[in-house]
C-alpha cells in the first residue's frame, strides 16, 4: 500500500505577502489545497510536521491526508504538487497540494531504485543512471512509491529504456519509449562524458 501520514492544517484566512510572512514567522508553511474543480483552500501546517511527513520511503509523493477544524478539509487526500523552497535559509516557504479523487488519473514523477549487480559492472563497467524519475499516469491508489529496476543481467555498453520496462499494475509510462533509463558504460566512456560537461561549463 502506498505510504500515507496525516498532517493537522489549520484554515488562513489572511491573503498577501505579507500575511505569508507572518504565518512563516510562527515556523508555519504557508499553502494551498486545489483540484478537483473545487474552490481552491488556503491553509498553514508546521514546518516540523511537514518535514516529517516527507520522511516516508514515498518521499514527495506522499499521500496527504488533512486533519482540520474545518468539516471541508477534514480527511481530504492530498499529494504534494510543488515545494517551494527559499534558496538560502532552506526553508519551506510554500506548499500546494493537489486534492486526489480516487476515480481520477494523477501524473506524478516516480523516482528510479535500480537492484542488483549488472554483469557489466562486475566486468569493470561503471553503472550510469540516465533517469532519476520516470513521469507517470494512474489511478492514485495505483500509485508507486519507486520504479525498481533489476540490472543482473545489463552487460558492458548496453542499455535499459522505457520500452524495456513493464510498468507496474494500471501505470502508464508519459515518456519516450526510447529513453535511456540505466546504462552501463565503460570507464574511458565516463569519463569522457565528464570531460565534454567541464568544458561545457
Amino acid at each position: 500500500m502506498h505510504s500515507e501520514v496525516e498532517l493537522s492544517v489549520s484554515l488562513k484566512t489572511d491573503t498577501g505577502k505579507g500575511a505569508a510572512r507572518k504565518v512563516r514567522a510562527t515556523g508555519k508553511v504557508p499553502g494551498i489545497i486545489y483540484g478537483c474543480e473545487t474552490t481552491p483552500t488556503m491553509i498553514s501546517c508546521e514546518e516540523r510536521e511537514l518535514v516529517k511527513a516527507l520522511s516516508t520511503s514515498a518521499g514527495r509523493n506522499v499521500f496527504i491526508r488533512f486533519r482540520c477544524d474545518d468539516a471541508d478539509v477534514n480527511g481530504t487526500r492530498a499529494l504534494i504538487k510543488e515545494l517551494q523552497v527559499h534558496p538560502l535559509k532552506r526553508r519551506f516557504v510554500h506548499a500546494d497540494f493537489y486534492k486526489l479523487d480516487p476515480n481520477r488519473p494523477i501524473h506524478a514523477a516516480v523516482p528510479v531504485r535500480v537492484e542488483g549487480t549488472s554483469v557489466g559492472v562486475k566486468l569493470g563497467g561503471i553503472l550510469q543512471l540516465a533517469s532519476r524519475q520516470l513521469e507517470v499516469s494512474c489511478l492514485p491508489d495505483n500509485l508507486p512509491e519507486a520504479i525498481v529496476i533489476d540490472v543482473t543481467e545489463l552487460r558492458l555498453g548496453h542499455s535499459i529504456h522505457i520500452s524495456d520496462l513493464t510498468p507496474p499494475a494500471g501505470v502508464t509510462f508519459l515518456e519516450s519509449p526510447k529513453q535511456a533509463v540505466v546504462a552501463v558504460v565503460s570507464p574511458t566512456d565516463d569519463e569522457g562524458s565528464k570531460s565534454e560537461g567541464s568544458a561545457e561549463g
